[in-house]
């Protein structure tokens, strides 16, 4: 945005937090992270997602020992509902920018005895071959880059063709600004992240509601699935 006053022109331009600020940011968090999810409705809501998108036979069937990419694992909520009510028996990659995160992840993932294994990685740059995830999982970290689309492109290089993404993003609006305000992070509204999503080679786009809890007027969540 610009102005000009005068003989003055004056911009302001969205700064968004470095790898490092942002790893420090959620390192710090990771002690309290999960019970603040629960607490919020944030593990209950993703169980809700998951069986939601069961029901409806949208995700790909008769996969036993699937390959799942979690990227921005946190403490793994969004892959412990994943695991609870669609398959116990996936293997899950956690990556995320945050060292401390990913050691509750692993724990929270070992107390289930759920497969895993953990990377600390920036998301544009995934360390992975091409065409390696039978899917991938994404909640609330899009919205942590600076440039998404960038991010996106990763995600779909890594996965298998015709496998999913299911994405959860932060909403626009209020609550959304108020999550923004404190965090850092940007916002979507469905139109930006349809226009976003198809513009990766996504297809198939589905949003699906969150119907429960907080999750409900803060976050959008949809699946999309390589060409």
């Amino acid at each position: 945005m610009e102005w000009t006053i005068g003989w003055w022109q004056i911009s302001v331009q969205r700064v968004y937090p470095s790898n490092a600020q942002l790893s420090q940011t959620y390192n710090q968090a990771a002690s309290w992270w999960h019970q603040h999810l629960q607490l919020l409705g944030y593990s209950h809501a993703y169980r809700e997602l998951w069986r939601s998108l069961k029901n409806s036979n949208i995700l790909p069937q008769n996969q036993d020992k699937v390959s799942i990419c979690d990227c921005g694992i946190g403490t793994a909520a969004f892959s412990l509902a994943f695991a609870q009510i669609i398959n116990p028996n996936a293997h899950i990659t956690g990556v995320d920018i945050s060292s401390e995160m990913l050691n509750k992840a692993h724990q929270k993932l070992s107390q289930v005895n759920v497969a895993h294994r953990i990377c600390q990685s920036d998301l544009n740059a995934l360390p992975f071959a091409d065409h390696t995830f039978d899917a991938v999982i994404c909640a609330h970290t899009l919205e942590h880059l600076p440039n998404p689309e960038q991010g996106l492109r990763e995600i779909v290089r890594v996965l298998r063709p015709g496998a999913p993404l299911i994405l959860v993003v932060t909403q626009s609006g209020l609550l959304g600004w108020l999550i923004q305000s404190y965090w850092g992070n940007r916002c979507f509204n469905q139109e930006e992240l349809s226009k976003l999503i198809h513009e990766v080679g996504l297809t198939q786009l589905q949003f699906v509601p969150f119907t429960l809890g907080l999750a409900r007027f803060t976050s959008i969540a949809c699946i999309g699935f390589k060409r």
